[in-house]
């Protein structure tokens, strides 16, 4: 990627995520304290895609991460890039991941009541979220829709793939700085 798109991104993801956490905020705050209105209802709508933008600004950061520490120019990646820069950056996707099944899970239960055991405002989602990735599971809220089981699968084998692959990575950069 150039230095340009670089510098263009640097300041859009931040302001992309704070606005979609906005948005979604005003999206829970209807009806019970905002009106609904075609304002909030288009703050809401435009949150959501948002929080697709930043799925994709996710499967790029996560993708390039890959072809960094396992590419053709990895030892070149490995050499520049600081440990505490990816780890960082790995941090900033898992966070973002949980942050983005989360909304999937208020919009699932926004067109499905039932989806899962409980009401979920964006708080209970995001604690389900974190429960589920990290595979603890304790069983307080379930889905039932089949959508919402799907959505569970996918975002706990997303959890398992990561946390095996990244924190690998990262024992092992350990032992081969620590052996340098």
């Amino acid at each position: 990627m150039t230095s340009r798109m670089r510098s263009w991104l640097r300041p859009v993801v931040p302001l992309l995520v704070g606005y979609s956490i906005f948005g979604l905020l005003v999206e829970a705050a209807v009806p019970r304290f905002l009106p609904e209105n075609s304002l909030t209802t288009f703050v809401g709508e435009a949150a959501k895609a948002g929080v697709f933008a930043i799925w994709l600004y996710l499967i790029w950061r996560i993708a390039g991460t890959l072809q960094g520490i396992y590419g053709a120019g990895s030892a070149r990646y490995l050499e520049r890039t600081p440990i505490w820069r990816i780890l960082m950056d790995v941090t900033a996707a898992y966070i973002l991941a949980a942050f983005c099944f989360a909304v999937l899970y208020v919009y699932l239960v926004r067109h499905d009541a039932n989806a899962f055991s409980t009401e979920l405002n964006l708080g209970n989602a995001i604690y389900f979220s974190i429960v589920s990735m990290t595979t603890t599971g304790y069983g307080d809220i379930s889905p039932r829709s089949g959508w919402a089981k799907f959505v569970v699968c996918l975002q706990i084998m997303f959890g398992f793939l990561y946390n095996v692959l990244f924190f690998s990575i990262f024992a092992g950069l350990a032992g081969q700085r620590r052996s340098n």
